[in-house]
């Protein structure tokens, strides 16, 4: 059986976390969202700090370890973050490929006004592990955003 590395696409508020804890719900895979890792290992860090994108990557490159051994022992990995640069994309499938495990990218296409309402909601009500996002956040991811291909060595699923 192939097993999947699961990576997301969308603006903040879109479902990208929502989604995971679905797909790692029946126990048949593990799921890693770097943001509770981020939180937990550097409170109070804001995700426009200085240094926060390098700390980041340095957890994303830890969990990658632990998630490689979840994969070899048949588990899917949910990798919890957002994918949207073809450089981060390609990352997760040269290390799926080197354990034989496919990558399955799912895009989240939710409208900039409603993804910014929802986050804005999560903020709201205290959501843990969760950092904030403003709208004017949004419309900079929505700019930084690269669209997929499937060219790219992953299968995309849209919702």
């Amino acid at each position: 059986m192939l097993r999947t590395v699961h990576l997301f696409l969308g603006l903040a508020g879109s479902g990208k976390s929502t989604l995971a804890r679905q797909l790692a719900a029946d126990g048949a895979a593990v799921r890693f969202t770097l943001d509770e890792w981020m939180i937990r290992l550097y409170p109070g860090l804001g995700i426009d700090a200085p240094g926060y994108g390098e700390r980041a990557s340095a957890a994303r490159e830890l969990i990658w370890s632990v998630a490689e051994q979840v994969l070899v022992t048949g588990a899917d990995v949910v990798l919890d973050w957002n994918s949207w640069s073809r450089e981060r994309r390609a990352w997760a499938v040269e290390r799926a490929g080197a354990v034989g495990a496919q990558v399955v990218l799912h895009v989240l296409g939710v409208s900039i006004d409603l993804a910014s309402s929802r986050a804005a909601d999560r903020t709201a009500a205290g959501a843990p592990h969760s950092h904030a996002v403003t709208r004017a956040g949004n419309v900079h991811l929505e700019r930084l955003i690269e669209p997929p291909d499937e060219s790219e060595g992953l299968v995309i699923v849209r919702h």
